[in-house]
């Protein structure tokens, strides 16, 4: 790489999904417009269940991250000249945030650019769960025209949405469903009244929304205190005829639990986009259910989306450089520290250098 430019190394996934892609149709296209001042390069190919190779990450002063698992070891190996560490999404439980924050490594995310994405794909999920549409596409394709009486659709209008999780994509998600007149309950720890009612919802209990929602939309990110937060208990409360979506992060429902209630059709059907296990292990009883619509990690992902990802963490990639803040920082605590200020400052001087 030209040592004047910022030294930023992508993580192997993005070779291993790229398929028949280039790096300009998928999305970098930001990269190279400021190939002035930063030079990348894709770590070899890898699959998403693979960690991010220390010893590939050597004199790189930015990691951009897609969704490989980034380690506590090799963070510390990378440390001397390691500054920066771009999420191109939102969550970040694959990344270990303290062992970053320790070695002066900046992390910081893209959140605001997949907010659109993933609440239109929570809203697609909800369609075509309610509308079978998955069964209705297999039932044309084989003939079987007549069965279609056996799986006719609910109806959204005027339906009751429960959102666990209001934040950004959730409070999108809320807004697009607007037009169908739904009623919204929304449920976060701390989530206020007010806060609610600024969203267009209702704040209520777990135990509440789950009851009385028509469809429930699991939106939150996972942490300690949302993993596992629907389990069996709050499942065996919805209703009937009742649909679940989830396009937070899989652990926050009790799969197992949500497996066993599919199965006895507690309630109507589920739209997933998120596993406790990704990629879905081959034989898993997730994928041999016929009321649950099935998408791999992948609702969200669009041409425009990538693209904006891509260019939000150019943008904030130089805005670090120049002495600025990420738009969202995840540890911002290490900004101003002795640590990252002097692996930040060579970066600059280096980058000066070569203007």
């Amino acid at each position: 790489m030209d040592d004047r430019r910022m030294r930023i190394v992508a993580s192997g996934d993005y070779l291993h999904t790229m398929g028949p892609e280039t790096p300009e149709t998928m999305g970098f296209g930001a990269y190279r417009e400021a190939e002035a001042r930063l030079a990348l390069r894709f770590l070899p190919t890898g699959p998403q269940t693979a960690a991010v190779p220390g010893a590939e990450l050597a004199g790189a002063d930015a990691l951009l991250m897609l969704g490989q698992y980034l380690r506590r070891a090799d963070i510390e190996r990378a440390a001397a000249t390691l500054a920066l560490v771009a999420r191109a999404g939102v969550g970040v439980d694959k990344i270990d945030i303290e062992a970053c924050t320790a070695n002066g490594v900046l992390l910081f995310n893209a959140p605001d650019a997949l907010t659109e994405g993933t609440a239109a794909g929570a809203l697609a999920l909800m369609l075509a769960a309610s509308r079978q549409l998955v069964a209705m596409d297999r039932l044309t394709r084989e003939g079987r025209w007549d069965d279609r009486v056996n799986h006719r659709g609910r109806e959204i209008y005027g339906k009751t949405l429960g959102v666990v999780g209001p934040g950004r994509i959730g409070g999108e998600l809320i807004r697009l469903v607007a037009p169908f007149r739904m009623r919204v309950l929304a449920y976060s720890p701390r989530l206020t009244p007010e806060r609610a009612a600024a969203k267009g919802a209702q704040a209520v209990p777990l135990d509440r929304l789950m009851r009385e929602s028509d469809f429930v939309a699991i939106c939150c990110p996972l942490s300690e205190e949302t993993r596992g937060l629907v389990g069996a208990r709050e499942l065996g409360l919805m209703r009937k005829t009742a649909f679940l979506v989830n396009v937070g992060r899989g652990p926050v429902v009790d799969q197992d639990a949500l497996v066993a209630a599919l199965r006895a059709r507690s309630f109507a059907g589920a739209g997933l986009d998120v596993f406790s296990v990704q990629p879905v292990p081959a034989g898993d009883p997730i994928a041999t259910l016929d009321n649950v619509v099935l998408c791999p990690h992948a609702v969200c992902d669009t041409y425009e989306l990538r693209a904006d990802v891509l260019r939000s963490t150019v943008v904030d990639l130089l805005a670090i450089a120049d002495g600025g803040m990420p738009h969202a920082p995840v540890n911002p605590e290490v900004l101003g520290t002795p640590r990252f200020e002097a692996k930040r400052a060579a970066l600059v001087a280096r980058m000066r250098a070569g203007a």
